[in-house]
């Protein structure tokens, strides 16, 4: 069957500053990359090249390839905390004319599959419906949560949800708060989980720790809704009981200082490592040493490290948070409420004292056939041919219009 030109419109995206960030987005151009001839839009924040070292910030520009793929990298005017948020979208679609036009000509893609509702889906809703075609957005979680909490922020995606041809969501949850929250039309929600590095995290054969130790991991950015606080907690708890538990927590980000503390607090310094990031190969390494994952969110769309440990055989602990409730079945691990340490501390006993009878084997097969990348990639091809198939692109009226029209 013949390839279709399509473009992934995408503010989380590799480069070459950032070779991790939006992994989850590149693993899903690489999974339908055999039935799409794709081309890629990643706008960045414009920032003066003097200014970015100073500021601590990536200095990215101009265009590069991605696994062979041409990715266009426009920067965009962007103020820092929000402020003046609603102009970021316009200002990222403007910025990206340039670059849209170019691929158009060269590439001639039929659809544009944008990831995230805001800025990334209002972008890319403002250059799709500029040439008529079809517009598909994915929603991760934090772009419809985060984005809620303002009317003039909630009328934008609003906007989005209506205007797009099909919205892939990666959690049943988050597919009904879409519809709920938005108003989104369910006969063009569908629900297609994140994919993984099938290659990076696959089944590892593992041996107990010499010393009994149960060898927990976490991986998430050391944010407060990631839960990193609770899972210290939960491991003091464990420690004051006499449960031998040490755990490594690969990530970073503004929350560090305030665990180290935490972690000396509670008085188990030594019972936790923070590695920072860490690259796929690495983590791949530190699931080889670990007996159990922990993923303790408070609130989480879906959990691609979670799906990339299970790869991997680990067992998992995690809440009830949104996508690890789908994701954690009763064979894979245990589920407990988000920001319950003494919970969590009760299903790593658990689920530590089960290793012996836990078929890893089978929780790794059990990912692969539900989020590798063959099965969900022939889901997302399946929603591009239908939206071709069906040739409408949805008509837009602006947010002010519809609620005046009643």
């Amino acid at each position: 069957m013949t390839s279709i030109p399509g473009l992934t419109f995408a503010k989380q995206f590799p480069n070459p500053a950032e070779p991790f960030r939006g992994l989850f987005v590149a693993e899903q151009v690489k999974a339908t990359a055999g039935d799409v001839d794709w081309s890629v839009i990643a706008p960045v924040p414009w920032i003066p090249r003097m200014l970015a070292g100073p500021m601590g910030k990536p200095y990215v520009r101009g265009r590069g390839d991605f696994e062979g793929i041409p990715v266009l990298r426009p920067r965009y005017p962007v103020l820092p905390r929000r402020r003046l948020y609603t102009t970021v979208a316009p200002a990222m679609a403007w910025a990206s004319g340039k670059a849209f036009r170019h691929l158009l000509n060269v590439h001639g893609p039929r659809f544009v599959h944008a990831h995230a509702l805001y800025p990334s889906g209002a972008a890319a809703m403002r250059l799709a419906r500029r040439i008529g075609i079809p517009l598909v957005v994915s929603v991760h979680g934090s772009d419809l949560y985060s984005n809620l909490i303002r009317p003039a922020w909630k009328a934008s995606l609003i906007e989005v949800a209506a205007s797009a041809s099909a919205i892939v969501c990666v959690g049943q949850d988050l597919a009904r708060d879409c519809v709920v929250e938005l108003d989104a039309d369910p006969a063009r929600v569908v629900v297609i989980p994140d994919t993984y590095d099938s290659e990076s995290f696959r089944y590892i054969e593992r041996e107990a720790s010499d010393d009994g130790t149960v060898r927990l991991v976490s991986v998430g950015r050391l944010v407060d809704v990631k839960g990193h606080a609770d899972l210290v907690r939960a491991i003091g708890l464990l420690t004051r009981d006499g449960f031998e538990v040490a755990c490594r927590i690969i990530g970073s980000g503004p929350e560090l200082e305030r665990l180290r503390s935490l972690a000396v607090e509670t008085g188990i310094r030594e019972r936790v490592e923070f590695m920072g990031s860490l690259p796929g190969e690495r983590i791949a390494r530190e699931f080889a040493d670990a007996d159990l994952f922990v993923m303790p969110s408070h609130r989480e769309g879906f959990g691609v490290a979670l799906i990339e440990a299970m790869a991997t055989g680990l067992p998992a602990v995690a809440t009830r948070s949104g996508g690890p409730a789908e994701i954690v079945g009763p064979d894979d691990g245990l589920l407990v409420p988000p920001r319950d340490p003494v919970a969590l501390a009760g299903a790593i006993r658990a689920l530590a004292e089960a290793l012996p009878s836990t078929d890893s084997a089978a929780i790794a097969a059990r990912i692969r056939s539900r989020y590798g990348p063959d099965e969900v990639g022939k889901r997302l091809v399946q929603v591009y041919r239908s939206v071709l198939e069906r040739g409408e692109v949805r008509p837009v009226a602006s947010f002010q219009e519809r609620t005046s029209a009643g």
